[in-house]
């Protein structure tokens, strides 16, 4: 006879109890255990470090199961204040519940993998989430322990402490101000010192040494809490804070910097260290001023359970870091932390192919982050390592020490960064003592005077110097070394790291941020270098990189960090990295993608498909989009051919916790290894990635091209991605949805049928000392009615409505002031003019505002910034080709191969230009470019709508149908209502990357004008 519901839940709690015997309890039909005697959970499980969780099972009721979580949320357990705000509902499979009982029911419980449940989690109110938004999680028992761990810590009430950390560090802050107005100099420039900082007059600096205390303090209590022994000979533990503070007397400064001391003598120096530097450098008034309220905060947090969540820390950072400008620094959302971990650290094993079980292993793994920021990435990989040995029966308390000591390395030049790693790294186990780390504040800016050192990016070099890590290591622990230091340069050096985990710093060398802050080269514009310490540090990245190094250009520093990665992975190793959208499509990173894909067999990319830049960003507070990158190394070193292919994923929107990450990585996995991720060139490409019956994105494995970006990255509708890449690579007519017509389209790179015209610093540039690069100086608009030498140079999108435009310029030939100078303008004069033409393409093209890709003059003219001008043998073709690039077809092939890291922007590099997939006009016949030619003229005075309104453009649609019908002489069923072209117009207005999020519409008005109208659908 199949077991009771009662038998089954009993043996449910004996599994997950021995999943992670030493890390929670789980009790299982417990009466008594709620307030409420008369109430009897199937499954609760009480941890520790977080709040409790209960399991409601059923047997096959699924509506009961859910009625039954939802029943038990804000309820209290009988023996703490603590209320379930988590509940998951869990329906047991056929092969469970046909059990009779005992072994065979437990084993039938470790080995299903049918068991199918749903996370309920109170909010604010009355409000209830549910995970996944509708249907059911599936999975085995592991996956279920790992989601009850994860719910044991509800993202909701780890945000609510956020406020009283804050308001804490304020309040301490304030009262230092108080007694230390002046920021020239004084306390507040001795303790900005301490973090590498200055005093700045925001008072950023002061708050960021607040959170250091109050961090030192609250990890002080957690080593209470584990009784943690700081005099192994008279086995003396650590005293509470509470017993140096009196009523009359307030906090006694120095018995707690005597207590650090001591803790100091068996570890923790980047915790204490700082914070007792802080602390000591304070007179003893204000010492009791700013640790009262840092106290009283602390004592609140820790009734919160602050010490049972390692996100808080990392969500209060990214408020109150300074130089965030010039650093990049930004906060990674723990949700994408998670996500990307679960993506680096598969299930299975590790990166070596051991067992999560093999203890050696698994202690043996080394894993680093070179600009480890809040520390958030370095530990969800440390809780996702440790978690994983745990669930396979290791015991991870004995994980954390040869972790801490051999395995994890954090690097950062803020001092604060590496105190909040540190503080998240070893705050997992406490009571777990260790003999060394490598979490180092690494040298960054005038080093002594004499020399310069650039951070993380130093170790670049071919050899690791020990005088860098010694300078690290006196840098961290504020001067006074521990006693013993391990071998930090041999950890540290090339072809160390099973897995480099890190979102860098995105800073560029050059362009507008330098104007915009007043760094001539910003990338070394923090802590308030001067312009020639940024002159000679760059030198020094120049010298350190060496040969064939990925950074330089416009990449940044993200590519320059790209490469330090690269070279300290081990031959099968693994990048888990976040970078900036434009490494997948940028022309200053084609050496980074041509890298990955020739080093690495398997390739995961993750980007969001949001239509403002900062909705498509996995970093908090950063406003640019970014992406996920996890490249592994599975072939022998010898073997390796490289990826030819990757499985490009596209959420809908960034995972909203650190459970639905990690559940999204364990889809994308289980998607990657059973093969169902569909090729590109299927033309319905892409499946879905769903959440029980919830739809999170899409996945779709695609080539990666030798040359150019990848341009998949963000795009919703990924039919539309197939489309266009089979439209670009092979000219097959998109969308045949209903029937393949078999129908192809003569399509060429734009270099094989036209030239283009001069990059715009050789029409009016200079050069570096000041003389005429190009021979005019641009004047705009023209001053007299026919210039000499007329110029389309920039964009108006108004007066770009219709095919036919007129220039907006006129170049005047510059007087040189030498006659060398005055020669080469006379030459290179007639050169420019020579390149001037009717054709010209929008290299920079807004998708939600401007109406042309290619724009015609009704005579020559000289293309300028905006406008580069396509050159023609015969300029017959020009017509049919202003049809094809303003066309639906056009656009989309423009979207795909465009730069589209900017919301609603596709932007492309004149260099790029030639490269554009375009109609071979060659291969028109002569009445089919007549055809042409009557179609333009019959047309290039209709005003065209933008391209996010290509679905409602009249004059759209009938450019299409003549150029597919007319000239192209393709059958007309392609443009009728509801056609494929339709079609094809509908899904692109409806792109995020192409409308970009817009609320409004431009309609024109009878008087030839246009006006802006709320548009409602995009609300």
């Amino acid at each position: 006879m199949p077991a009771h519901e009662h038998t089954i839940n009993t043996a449910l709690g004996d599994v997950l109890q021995d999943l992670r015997p030493n890390s929670w309890n789980v009790l299982a039909e417990e009466r008594g255990a709620l307030r409420d005697g008369a109430k009897r959970p199937d499954v609760l499980i009480v941890e520790p470090a977080g709040w409790p969780v209960v399991i409601e099972a059923e047997r096959e009721n699924y509506g009961s199961a859910e009625a039954d979580a939802l029943a038990r949320l804000g309820e209290q357990l009988k023996e703490a204040s603590d209320r379930i705000e988590s509940a998951i509902a869990l329906v047991y499979p056929p092969d469970v519940r046909e059990q009779t009982g005992g072994r065979a029911l437990r084993a039938a419980l470790r080995k299903t993998d049918g068991l199918e449940y749903a996370l309920y989690t109170a909010t604010s109110g009355d409000a209830v989430e549910r995970l996944p938004e509708s249907g059911w999680l599936r999975g085995d028992v592991r996956d279920l322990a790992m989601l009850a761990h994860r719910a044991s810590a509800p993202a909701q009430r780890v945000e609510r402490l956020v406020d009283t950390l804050e308001q804490g560090v304020n309040a301490a802050a304030a009262a230092f101000e108080g007694r230390h107005p002046s920021h020239t100099g004084g306390l507040g420039q001795t303790i900005a010192e301490v973090l590498g900082q200055s005093d700045d007059e925001a008072g950023q600096t002061r708050r960021m040494a607040m959170t250091v205390v109050i961090n030192a303090l609250i990890f002080h209590e957690a080593l209470v809490e584990a009784s943690f022994v700081i005099d192994a000979d008279g086995g003396r533990e650590v005293t509470s804070i509470l017993q140096f503070h009196s009523r009359d007397a307030g906090f006694d400064q120095q018995r707690i910097l005597a207590e650090w001391e001591d803790v100091l003598q068996v570890n923790y120096w980047p915790i204490f260290a700082v914070a007792g530097r802080i602390l000591g450098a304070l007179p003893i008034a204000t010492a009791n001023a700013v640790l009262q309220p840092l106290w009283a905060a602390a004592e609140d947090l820790i009734r919160g359970g602050v010490t049972r969540s390692h996100d808080l820390t990392g969500i209060i950072f990214q408020r109150l870091i300074a130089d965030r400008k010039f650093l990049a620094t930004y906060y990674t959302r723990p949700a994408a932390a998670a996500l990307l971990a679960g993506l680096a650290l598969h299930p299975h094993g590790t990166s070596r192919g051991a067992a999560w079980s093999d203890a050696d292993a698994v202690a043996g793994l080394q894993i680093g982050d070179f600009a480890c920021g809040t520390g958030t990435l370095l530990a969800a990989a440390y809780q996702r390592v440790s978690l994983l040995h745990e669930l396979h029966g290791g015991d991870p308390q004995s994980l954390h020490a040869p972790m801490m000591r051999d395995g994890l390395v954090g690097l950062d030049v803020l001092n604060i960064a590496v105190h909040l790693t540190a503080t998240m790294l070893a705050g997992s186990q406490p009571d777990t003592p260790f003999d060394g780390d490598c979490l180092l504040t690494m040298p960054y800016g005038t080093q002594n005077g004499d020399s310069v050192a650039i951070g993380s990016l130093d170790l670049l070099a071919a050899e690791t110097q020990g005088n860098l890590i010694d300078a690290a290591v006196a840098m961290t622990s504020g001067g006074h070394a521990p006693k013993e230091v391990p071998d930090l340069v041999s950890r540290l050096g090339h072809g160390k790291f099973d897995l480099v985990i890190m979102n860098p710093p995105f800073t560029r060398y050059t362009g507008n941020e330098g104007f915009k802050i007043g760094a001539g080269n910003p990338a070394f514009g923090a802590f308030e270098t001067t312009e020639d310490d940024r002159d000679r540090m760059r030198r020094a990245l120049q010298r350190s990189r060496g040969n064939g190094a990925l950074g330089g250009g416009n990449a940044g520093l993200a590519a320059d960090f790209l490469d330090l990665a690269l070279r300290k992975l081990k031959p099968n190793g693994t990048l888990a990295l976040v970078l900036p959208l434009s490494a997948l499509s940028g022309v200053d990173w084609q050496a980074a993608r041509t890298t990955l894909r020739n080093q690495f067999d398997d390739l995961t990319v993750v980007t969001v498909a949001g239509a403002k830049s900062n909705d498509s960003s996995f970093s908090a507070d950063t406003g640019m989009a970014d992406c996920l990158i996890v490249a592994a190394r599975t072939e022998a070193q010898a073997d390796r051919r490289g990826a030819e292919r990757a499985r490009f994923v596209v959420l809908g929107a960034r995972p909203g916790s650190s459970q639905e990450g990690v559940l999204l990585a364990a889809e994308i996995l289980r998607a990657a290894s059973n093969g169902s991720v569909p090729q590109l060139e299927d033309p319905t490409s892409g499946t879905a990635l769903q959440l029980g019956g919830a739809a999170y994105g899409s996945i779709v494995d695609a080539p990666l091209p030798e040359q150019g970006g990848w341009p998949i990255a963000g795009v919703a509708d990924l039919e539309l991605a197939a489309a266009a890449h089979n439209l670009a690579e092979t000219g097959a007519f998109p969308l045949l949805f209903h029937g393949d017509g078999g129908e192809r389209m003569p399509i060429v790179p734009l270099g094989m049928i036209a030239a283009r015209g001069p990059y715009h610093m050789d029409i009016n540039g200079k050069n570096s000392d000041g003389t005429a690069r190009g021979p005019f100086v641009i004047v705009r608009p023209p001053r007299v009615p026919v210039p000499t030498y007329p110029v389309l140079w920039a964009h108006d999108a108004k007066r770009e409505r219709t095919l036919q435009i007129e220039p907006d310029a006129q170049g005047e030939v510059i007087n040189g002031a030498t006659d060398e100078e005055r020669d080469a303008i006379r030459r290179k004069t007639p050169e420019v003019w020579a390149t001037a033409t009717r054709a010209h393409y929008n290299r920079d093209l807004q998708f939600n505002s401007q109406s042309l890709i290619a724009a015609m003059t009704e005579r020559k003219c000289i293309g300028g910034r905006a406008w580069p001008s396509v050159i023609f043998a015969d300029t017959a073709h020009e017509y049919a080709f202003a049809l094809w690039s303003n066309s639906s077809l056009g656009l989309l092939v423009h979207w795909w191969v465009s730069n589209k890291t900017q919301a609603g922007r596709g932007s492309t590099p004149i260099t790029s230009i030639p490269n554009i997939p375009t109609l071979d006009v060659r291969a028109l016949t002569e009445e089919q470019h007549e055809a042409a030619r009557e179609a333009f003229e019959a047309m290039r005075e209709l005003r065209f709508l933008p391209f996010d309104q290509i679905d409602e453009d009249p004059a759209r649609a009938e450019l299409d149908r003549r150029l597919l019908v007319n000239v192209l002489g393709l059958p007309g069923s392609l443009c009728e209502p509801d056609g494929p072209i339709d079609l094809l117009r509908r899904k692109l207005a409806r792109e995020p990357q192409i409308h970009g999020g817009k609320k409004s519409r431009v309609v024109f008005t009878e008087d030839g004008g246009e006006k802006s109208q709320r548009r409602h659908d995009r609300d």
